[in-house]
């Protein structure tokens, strides 16, 4: 930022670089002290509630950590919900009965009524293929198996806070016992799972704004937690002298889980990025001093060359110390930088395995390289893939991309939804990274295919890799940033700022 702007305009721009720099940081759980107090409204059956069930443990629970309840039942008016910092629906209350009455509440929504998941659009609606509840009656087998999930992701604010794992834990004490599950859209979070699979989400989320499965997006923070009616008293927890064993502190977290997604769906939300070129452009001249880039690229390659050298000229220009260097040259030379971004024109076979552990931030835009990258998956066309690409894609050219994760401050500030990513449809990559990557963009009609994500330091990424430092995909095909759009260049210079600012 120019020093010798006025007092006024330095302001001015600090309010916008705020905005960009710090949503992050403001998105912690706030302490329980300032959530007593707080109404929740706790809808149930009522009078026709399922028996047994643990509605009436739940809300002194809910008392117990601060807060006032008002316990209501499922024909309540989404009006009721007025004044509340929290709305908790239990899954004694009746899905058909409470339709679609709190879809658009901007009051935060925590649940366990599985059913009810499609009404609020955290899930689509077909039974056993986006949500399902097993109970031990017609699902034995698995009613056992729902004992014990999966920590997905390890970098959320509610996964610190419980110090979730990428292991097994228990979920709820050793009887066969009712829990749901659900496979939520392309803005979810999955924070723990049954089977191992991310598609059988037990504890999920959605920040507000963050593109819900029916393509909505969501008003305020909602949560899917795996409870049946009468499970709350089972949730896992240990106390006393065992709770100083580090194997059983991280296996009895099911109370812990509970109480962490809770107080996170209370908290307030990061305030939504603001669509500010000139504030992003200052922010990023500001982050660029003393700071080295190695730009990797396939030097004279070709098709991609111009576009390459453009790159580079525009990190120059915000004053970022750049590196050329060809893609077959040995990891050594990205010692001493503090960013690496690897051109589309790399190939996977002259790059190999470098850079992968560099324990620097790493931008890639090729999304070919997501398989040696630990980005996702090994299985082409299923865990990374293309469109466009003339005789190895079945999808044609593209140019769109579809907001998921607009509350992102890598989002830019652009609004959910479809925006013109170049001017022209051309080839775009994408890859199925694992829950620890915070997902922007995913192609067109197609939420399984992500086209802009980002992994946090101390992420889990595919095979088990831990990122050493922040990882992020932004699908530049060799010559297509000479055709991006003014949105899509703001994009490209969000997931840059965000990546160096570790």
């Amino acid at each position: 930022m120019n020093r010798h702007l006025s007092g006024l305009r330095i302001l001015a721009l600090s309010v916008g670089l705020a905005t960009i720099l710090m949503p992050q940081a403001q998105a912690a759980l706030v302490p329980w002290s300032q959530l007593a107090g707080k109404t929740v409204l706790f809808v149930t059956g009522g009078k026709a509630s399922p028996k047994p069930n643990d509605d009436a443990l739940v809300a002194r629970h809910l008392r117990k950590l601060g807060f006032v309840v008002r316990t209501v039942d499922a024909a309540v008016a989404p009006s009721a919900a007025d004044g509340a910092a929290l709305i908790v629906i239990s899954s004694t209350a009746d899905a058909h009965e409470l339709g679609e009455k709190f879809a658009d509440t901007t009051v935060p929504v925590f649940t366990w009524n599985t059913f009810d998941y499609p009404n609020l659009g955290m899930t689509g609606p077909v039974l056993h293929r986006d949500f399902d509840v097993i109970d031990p009656v017609q699902h034995y087998a698995d009613s056992f198996a729902v004992l014990y999930g999966f920590g997905a992701n390890i970098t959320s604010e509610i996964s610190r806070a419980v110090g979730l794992r990428p292991q097994l834990f228990g979920t709820l004490y050793l009887e066969p016992e009712t829990a749901g599950w659900g496979r939520p859209g392309p803005g979810g979070t999955v924070i723990a799972d049954f089977f191992g699979s991310r598609r059988y989400a037990a504890v999920f989320t959605y920040e507000r704004e963050a593109t819900l499965e029916n393509g909505r997006t969501a008003p305020a923070r909602r949560v899917g937690f795996y409870l049946g009616n009468d499970d709350f008293h089972l949730l896992t927890a240990v106390y006393g002298p065992p709770a100083a064993d580090p194997n059983l502190r991280h296996w009895a977290i099911g109370l812990k889980l509970f109480d962490a997604a809770l107080r996170w769906a209370a908290s307030p939300p990061p305030p939504p990025p603001l669509y500010d070129p000139q504030a992003l452009d200052a922010a990023l001249r500001r982050a660029a001093r003393g700071t080295k880039v190695l730009y990797v690229e396939r030097v004279n390659g070709g098709e991609g060359r111009r576009s390459d050298a453009h790159i580079v000229a525009h990190l120059r220009r915000l004053g970022f110390e750049v590196t050329v260097t060809d893609q077959t040259a040995p990891q050594s030379v990205a010692r001493g930088m503090d960013l690496v971004i690897i051109s589309g024109t790399c190939s996977k076979w002259k790059l190999a395995n470098k850079y992968v552990d560099a324990p620097i931030p790493l931008i890639s835009l090729e999304g070919l390289l997501s398989d040696s990258l630990h980005f996702a998956g090994r299985d082409r066309y299923t865990d990374y893939g293309e469109h466009g690409e003339l005789l190895e894609s079945d999808d044609p050219p593209e140019n769109y991309l579809d907001i998921v994760g607009a509350w992102s401050p890598m989002a830019a500030g652009l609004k959910p939804g479809p925006m013109k990513f170049t001017y022209h449809p051309g080839v775009l990559k994408w890859a199925w990274p694992l829950p620890d990557a915070t997902v922007i963009a995913t192609l067109p009609n197609e939420p399984r295919e992500d086209a802009i994500f980002g992994y946090p330091k101390g992420a889990r990424m595919a095979d088990g890799f831990i990122a050493p430092a922040r990882r992020a995909l932004l699908p530049l095909d060799n010559p297509s940033y000479d055709d991006m759009t003014p949105q899509g260049k703001a994009l490209f210079d969000a997931v840059v700022l965000w990546a160096i600012r570790r």
